[in-house]
């Protein structure tokens, strides 16, 4: 924390502008000795042109803007030089940051440091994260409303219930001799009970709030030649995979991003299923295909509705299903090709859509989301919800706790305060987990590390 560090803040490459950042005690000092300005130079918040130079001469005419700490983005003095985007020139720049007493800035550092100057909590923190990789309308709002201070505020208003009852245990324990009224066995299980619900709640969102964060995998399945390739195209908007009418032109799995109604996901098109492999290159594909199945949050089981069945369908079919019962994950049943005559009077019930004329495609894409998540199209004005497993996992382990005390308080009903007090504080040790007053120093270090320099 006593050195000053510096980054470069914008992407790699050429652009029109790139951002310089410093951070530390020495950055206005730093920033002022290579800019060639007089102590004071650089006046707080005031955005000022100088030309950078180097021992070589000058570099490019920047601008600079000071920030004094403790207001600033890491809570310490912060300066950032913008110059023109040249590869050379950042390089150039950097360089004589670094001979001017300047320090490279590791992953994460800037946020590392505006979370050990208490700016951001570690929630927040892991937010400035997921918020540079939002790659959707609904990554981007549950990244928005972390670092915004939603679930830490949401954390906290678990904590405050947990905390007062401890206090009111605690203060029995310690102070036997005061006329301190006791607590019943009966509103003490009841208290328990309220504390727990609340946990379970937030817990709960966990896997609506990780589609949100990491997005999944919709795989297209079926027989060769049902039209998973068209729908995929079609659902995708654009000519990805081959499409021709000759059975088994996929061979290999193909894997686009895909924007399911602002949530993140990939699409994958697999070779067909039930057909019996004739060498390596075939066995190969079914194996990959199989993979991308066993690895899919949502299965989309193609069957062209326009020709009779065979026997090779319902082995294909039957597979598909007993997968999913298998890993507990949604299939889809696709009816395709709806705009031809419809020959298969076997079908399961499905959806029907035609690639080729859009047919009950915007319908497919509402029914992936329901299938998914009921709650993956909530409203801007949704509650917070979790998104990180670290944070699932801290409240399955508060939640364990509180599950304990009322245990304890059962099977101890004359004796119980000491061994609830103790599973109360474990509770509340967990969730500070999430925030960070908890966290060991290697979860925190973990976090940091994920993050790009400069930022």
């Amino acid at each position: 924390m006593s050195d000053t560090i510096v980054a470069v803040a914008t992407p790699p490459g050429s652009g029109a502008l790139a951002i310089v950042r410093l951070s530390g005690p020495q950055a206005a000092s730093i920033a002022q000795a290579v800019l060639r300005l007089k102590p004071q130079g650089l006046k707080s918040r005031q955005a000022r042109t100088a030309m950078a130079h180097d021992a070589a001469g000058t570099i490019d005419q920047v601008v600079a803007v000071f920030f004094p700490g403790p207001r600033s983005s890491t809570g310490e003095d912060v300066v950032e030089l913008t110059s023109h985007g040249s590869p050379y020139i950042q390089k150039r720049l950097l360089a004589a940051l670094l001979k001017a007493e300047a320090r490279q800035a590791q992953p994460g550092e800037f946020t590392q440091r505006a979370y050990l100057n208490g700016r951001l909590d570690l929630a927040q923190a892991e937010a400035v994260c997921d918020l540079i990789g939002a790659s959707t309308e609904l990554s981007h709002r549950a990244a928005l409303a972390q670092l915004e201070g939603g679930l830490s505020a949401a954390v906290n208003d678990l904590r405050r219930p947990i905390l007062d009852f401890l206090v009111r245990i605690e203060a029995l324990l310690d102070h036997p001799e005061e006329d301190i009224p006791s607590i019943p066995g009966d509103e003490a299980s009841q208290t328990l009970k309220r504390l727990e619900e609340p946990v379970r709640r937030l817990a709960d969102t966990f896997q609506t709030g990780r589609l949100w964060r990491e997005g999944l995998r919709v795989c297209l399945v079926g027989r060769p030649n049902a039209g998973k390739s068209s729908l995929f195209n079609a659902l995708l908007g654009c000519e990805r995979a081959i499409v021709c009418p000759e059975p088994g032109t996929t061979r290999d799995t193909i894997e686009e991003s895909w924007d399911l109604d602002g949530l993140p996901a990939v699409l994958v098109d697999t070779a067909g299923l039930g057909h019996p492999s004739c060498g390596a290159a075939e066995t190969e594909s079914l194996r990959r295909t199989q993979k991308a199945l066993a690895c899919s949050d949502l299965t989309l089981l193609v069957i062209d509705a326009s020709r009779p069945p065979e026997p090779e369908d319902k082995a294909a079919h039957d597979q598909v299903l007993k997968a999913s019962e298998k890993t507990r994950k949604p299939v889809i049943t696709i009816l395709s090709k709806s705009d031809l005559p419809k020959r298969n009077s076997s079908l399961p019930d499905g959806h029907a859509v035609s690639a080729l004329a859009g047919q009950g495609l915007s319908e497919l894409r509402r029914l992936a989301l329901a299938r998914l998540s009921p709650d993956s199209g909530r409203p801007a004005g949704h509650s917070i919800l979790v998104t990180r497993q670290r944070h699932h996992e801290a409240l399955q382990s508060a939640l364990s706790d509180l599950h304990e005390a009322s245990t304890a308080l059962q099977t101890h009903p004359g004796q119980w305060e000491e061994l609830v007090a103790r599973h109360l504080r474990d509770s509340l040790a967990a969730l500070d987990k999430i925030i960070g007053a908890g966290a060991p120093d290697e979860v925190c270090h973990e976090i940091f590390s994920r993050f790009c320099v400069g930022k």
